[in-house]
């Protein structure tokens, strides 16, 4: 009896030692796995479903209480043309020049207020210009100073005709000036020209800096 007993003891010692050198084994040899960075995801925090605007979360608290705004526009019967042709433009300057907000040169602001036919052209040429610099953040790590707007001051807006796909066509005309939270050099100023798409207006022809003649030729960040 006393023989079975000294062999269990010894089973149970080996049994411990072994599962002992295991776990420390797996402390000092395994391999720790390097920890992920987070995704720089965004996500939608308000839309505009009849029309197609939305805000994310990552948007600034200025584009925000402009969205507020445009809300409140479009919620009236009949809705206000110029004060909607007002608050897009705002919009259009506030997502299109804050970049500090933006994963890559990819992720280009403003796309949902573009005529939809320019949409792709327009997409293009912001990634080939103001958008090209813009390092990757997917992980959370940039390192670079880029712009935010913190103002857009409307000068004016009023009704008018363009020339687009060769037709004359009927277009809210408005003039801005943009200010930032630091001048690294953008745009200052500029017009933009929206056609009426059913009730939804959709900005065509955008002219930056300049006060330009609203064709398709001259229509620097729209074509």
């Amino acid at each position: 009896m006393r023989k079975r007993y000294k062999i269990w003891l010894i089973v149970i010692i080996i049994l411990i030692v072994i599962t002992s050198g295991i776990g420390i084994s797996k402390i000092f040899f395994s391999k720790k796995e390097p920890e992920k960075k987070p995704h720089n995801t965004t996500s939608i925090i308000s839309s505009i479903d009849k029309f197609g605007y939305t805000l994310d979360d990552r948007d600034t608290k200025y584009m925000q209480s402009e969205f507020k705004n445009l809300e409140d526009i479009l919620a009236s019967d009949p809705i206000d043309y110029q004060k909607y042709a007002e608050s897009l433009a705002k919009l259009f300057v506030i997502d299109f020049y804050t970049l500090n907000n933006k994963v890559n040169k990819y992720d280009v602001g403003s796309l949902e207020y573009i005529y939809n036919a320019k949409k792709d052209d327009f997409n293009r040429k912001a990634q080939d210009t103001i958008y090209n610099d813009i390092i990757d953040n997917t992980y959370r790590d940039r390192v670079q100073e880029l712009p935010e707007i913190t103002n857009v001051e409307v000068l004016n807006v009023e009704e008018t005709k363009i020339t687009l796909n060769e037709q004359e066509t009927d277009a809210y005309k408005v003039t801005m000036n943009y200010t930032y939270e630091k001048d690294l050099g953008y745009d200052t100023k500029g017009t933009v020209y929206f056609i009426k798409n059913n009730d939804r207006l959709e900005l065509a022809l955008y002219n930056p800096d300049v006060e330009a003649t609203p064709t398709n030729e001259d229509s620097e960040n729209i074509e």
